[in-house]
């Protein structure tokens, strides 16, 4: 694809839109202080975050230990580009699998592996032809013709909290391997009966500069960080 058919594309399609950000403004009279100063906040109407279900254990000790297969259906892995310095522009892989070994007695022996087809990605985006072109697009900048797996293997884990973790490993990407870590967090479990087997929760969040993984594309439009994010449930053996 010619050089301006590829901006064309990325112009039509790749924009979001920055969100705006409200300011409070603060007024100083000249005239002698209050006789007492009153600091006062409004709380946000929106919880921190999704509550987890009754009869999910936050406790890594209630799981049990050995292996654990990702549960693909219920997993997502997502990134996400800073797009001409102002919005995120945020896309998926659709193709994952994985496997865990966990340790709930020292979560730091637990160990992860995940591969990624680098050909799913999925950006939501149709060209004029009802065509999934720019996904293509970033396949072929991903290297996926020649690397058709993304993989993570972990070498060492450092438990920072509760339910906190760095997960350090090797990611390979586009034919090249380099160091990363994960911040982890642990989101409990429980046993499902539809399953018969018990299911434990995980999130993990990094960043990576792209160039040095080979992969430059578009740099004059979109970031060289990339934010991934995986939200993932693990079934035991």
């Amino acid at each position: 694809m010619a050089g301006g058919e590829t901006k064309g594309i990325i112009m039509r399609f790749a924009i979001l839109g920055a969100a705006l950000l409200l300011a409070a403004c603060a007024t100083t009279q000249a005239a002698a202080p209050p006789a007492a100063a009153t600091a006062s906040s409004t709380a946000s109407p929106i919880a921190a975050g999704i509550a987890p279900s009754e009869g999910v254990s936050r406790n890594p000790a209630d799981a049990p230990a050995g292996a654990y297969t990702l549960d693909s259906r219920h997993a997502s892995v997502v990134w996400r580009v800073r797009h001409l310095g102002l919005g995120l522009y945020t896309a998926r892989f659709d193709t994952v699998s994985g496997s865990l070994t966990f340790d709930p007695a020292n979560p730091a022996n637990s160990s992860v592996s995940a591969t990624i087809a680098a050909n799913s990605v999925s950006t939501g985006l149709l060209d004029q032809q009802g065509e999934r072109a720019f996904d293509r697009e970033i396949a072929e900048a991903f290297g996926a013709a020649a690397h058709p797996n993304i993989a993570f293997v972990s070498r060492s884990a450092q438990v920072t909290g509760s339910a906190g973790g760095l997960i350090t490993g090797d990611l390979t990407f586009n034919g090249q391997t380099h160091p990363v870590t994960l911040e982890a967090t642990f989101h409990g479990g429980r046993f499902v009966t539809l399953r018969g087997k018990h299911v434990i929760g995980f999130s993990g969040r990094t960043i990576i500069r792209r160039s040095e993984w080979g992969v430059s594309n578009w740099l004059a439009f979109t970031g060289d960080e990339v934010e991934i994010l995986i939200d993932a449930e693990f079934i035991k053996d």
